[in-house]
């Protein structure tokens, strides 16, 4: 699946003064209805992230921009949660959105589907933002890159 290329995202949620965040590849838009847009995405089962996310509801998915490749290598590997005041951040109605992301959709958590080695999860997005001054950052065999338009 490493050959298959997407777009890097991190997946992030708030518990109590922290802002716990993994990057995720599996983000597919499942209604693009204007009223009621729903996305899905796949955590293991024991994912922490997860967890919080049941307890919570309200995650915010952050597509990288072609320039956080740092930011991405920081969010795919285990560490501790950050603080509300990490710089990476920003907080707005219980959202925790990454500074200069390409795009970001707030949600609210509609569903889990349990399954074998890991769960679906499907979020309602109640609001979206792209920027499109920024290019995308891909991931595509093992490596990450800035997706190029042909035109």
């Amino acid at each position: 699946m490493s050959l298959v290329p997407t777009s890097v995202s991190i997946l992030s949620c708030i518990e109590g003064s922290e802002v716990y965040g993994c990057t995720i590849s599996s983000l597919v838009s499942v209604n693009v209805n204007e009223k009621s847009p729903e996305i899905i995405f796949v955590l293991k089962n024991e994912s922490l992230i997860g967890k919080n996310i049941r307890l919570g509801n309200l995650f915010t998915i952050n597509v990288l921009a072609s320039s956080q490749i740092s930011l991405a290598k920081k969010y795919s590997k285990e560490r501790e949660p950050d603080l509300l005041s990490d710089q990476t951040w920003n907080i707005s109605d219980g959202f925790p959105k990454i500074q200069g992301a390409r795009v970001y959709l707030e949600c609210e958590l509609a569903k889990v589907y349990e399954s074998h080695a890991a769960n679906i999860f499907v979020g309602s997005v109640n609001k979206y933002f792209g920027d499109l001054n920024h290019s995308a950052l891909i991931y595509d065999a093992r490596n990450y890159g800035r997706f190029n338009p042909l035109n």
